[in-house]
């Protein structure tokens, strides 16, 4: 991430200095992740609305869906579930006929940022049974997609479950595997996210050392 943020200023300059709106768009978007990082919610939101206003209006692609993408994280990050869920909501219509989902890489993204979407409302929902159902059959999908990094993240949904459903051991047991299944992945920050909450369930020394 350290890395990243220091190429991504670079990277944009460069892109729109060749004139390429195409490059310029998706890191401004794709790349909101280092503002969040940086604990800058309001820079990674204020790039990727700028970006996508100088991007065309028409249509929806795949510069609208990291659009998308990151306005929905950045709600999540912020702790504002309802938001993200209206971000993805809204324009989920859209996206549907717009056929990108049937390129397997955004389909899986998309399952899984929904699945977060509808566990940030069940924790506070007063009825949160339909939404954790939701988020089990979006668990459902994503293993059944069987692709090395959909599995880790089906864990990670049920762990989720689990979690708001008070089931905190089970929640622990799905978390030390979607964090193994992620290092075996390479997706090292999923398997450290992973373990930073399984570090909060277990606490004490061990809880903290995987903290």
């Amino acid at each position: 991430l350290g890395e990243m943020a220091d190429r991504l200023p670079v990277l944009i300059s460069e892109a729109r200095e060749r004139g390429n709106l195409y490059a310029a768009t998706v890191l401004r978007s794709r790349m909101h992740i280092v503002w969040l990082a940086a604990n800058e919610p309001d820079t990674a939101r204020r790039e990727t609305v700028q970006a996508l206003a100088e991007w065309s209006q028409k249509g929806f692609y795949v510069q609208h869906f990291y659009n998308l993408f990151a306005l929905t994280q950045i709600e999540l990050y912020n702790g504002m579930g309802h938001l993200a869920w209206k971000h993805i909501e809204e324009q989920w219509p859209t996206l549907l006929s717009s056929m990108l989902l049937r390129i397997q890489m955004l389909r899986v993204e998309t399952m899984h940022l929904r699945a977060r979407c509808a566990l940030a409302m069940a924790v506070v929902d007063k009825d949160p049974e339909r939404l954790l159902t939701f988020a089990q059959n979006l668990a459902e999908k994503l293993a059944e997609e069987k692709v090395h990094w959909s599995g880790p993240l089906a864990l990670l949904t049920h762990a989720g479950i689990a979690g708001v459903q008070g089931r905190e051991s089970v929640a622990a047991d799905l978390l030390s595997r979607a964090a193994d299944d992620f290092d075996a992945a390479d997706m090292g920050l999923y398997a450290a996210a992973a373990r930073r909450r399984l570090g909060a369930i277990v606490g004490g020394d061990y809880g903290q050392q995987l903290k």
